[in-house]
Order: C-alpha cells, then structure tokens, then sequence
C-alpha cells in the first residue's frame, strides 16, 4: 500500500512540476493597443490626457466613483512632462508619471503598480477632418514566476477591455461637451 501512495505523490508532483515548469517558459511579455474615434479636434482632448486630475472625469482606472477606496495623490506638475500621480487602494499602490508630451499629438507615461515590473504607454492623436483617432498602447513585462506565464493573455485582454470603456467614456465626454457648446 505504501507503494501505491509513493506512486500517487510521485505522479501528482509530476504533473504539478510539469505544469510549474510550462508556466516558467511561457512568455511574460504583453504589448497591446485600441483606439477610437472621437469628433472633435486633438485640442479639445489632449488637454485630457494630459493634466493627470482629468483623467477621473473619464477613466474608469483613476475614477473614484469606479474603485472603491481610491486613494489619488499628484505631484507639483499639473500637466506635461513631469506631472506624476500615487494612488493606493484595495488592489494595492502605484505610481505614474508623464515622460514626454507633444502637444496635441502624443503623450507617454510609465506605471509601476504593485509588484509589477514598469509599464509603459502612449496614446496618439491623429486627425482627419473633424475625427481625432486616439489610440491607447501599452507594453511591459509582467512578474516573473509559473503563474505569471498563464496569466499573460488574460491580462493583455482585460486592460483592452479597461481601456476600451475608458475611452468610450472620454468620448462621450468630449462629444457632449461639444454638443453643449454649439
């Protein structure tokens, strides 16, 4: 009997060791974007993006009505280059800063949240007509570890799905504003 159950542990830490070693190799990487298309000019929504205090009138990220316990704090620099936020909530804590910021055309920002290595992303404004396309693109590593291998594609997809209704509420934002002007 002592033999069956050696068998049994052998085999289940094999299949736990396989499935621990699968996870270790499987790439750690993501790198993803969406867009929309806004109507309006990259002068009404760059100003948005720009100034970090905006960004809870649209985003569903920084938004305390959206999370509770969000906890946001800002630095100096209200806006552009320099300009940095730390929040902290239920999830954890992270920071934020913008790293380069052209007028009306781009903006870069890094992250650092949690035990997550550095995440960086940019959003460009690219006009046609009276249609701003902005798109949203974020890439970085995630944690090292067998679970992080897993965890990859579910990750890149479910920040899509956070930046998709993200923008959507700005474009509403910005299309009502807009609407309420004329």
């Amino acid at each position: 009997m002592a033999k069956y159950y050696f068998r049994l542990a052998l085999l289940v830490g094999s299949i736990i060791g396989f499935f621990w070693l699968i996870g270790s190799l499987l790439p750690r990487g993501y790198d993803f974007e969406t867009e929309i298309d806004i109507v309006g000019p990259p002068e009404i929504i760059f100003p948005k993006l720009n100034t970090l205090k905006q960004w809870s009138t649209w985003s569903k990220q920084w938004n305390p009505k959206e999370i509770d316990s969000l906890q946001i704090s800002y630095n100096d620099q209200p806006a552009g280059v320099g300009a940095g936020q730390t929040w902290s909530d239920i999830r954890g804590r992270g920071k934020l800063w913008i790293t380069k910021s052209q007028p009306n055309d781009l903006i870069e920002y890094e992250m650092l949240y949690a035990n997550f290595p550095k995440m960086t992303s940019r959003w460009r404004l690219n006009q046609t007509g009276t249609i701003t396309k902005l798109t949203w693109q974020s890439e970085g590593l995630l944690p090292g570890g067998p679970f992080y291998g897993y965890f990859g594609s579910f990750f890149s997809i479910q920040m899509k799905n956070q930046y998709d209704l993200s923008l959507q509420q700005l474009k509403e934002l910005i299309e009502s504003q807009r609407e309420t002007e004329n």
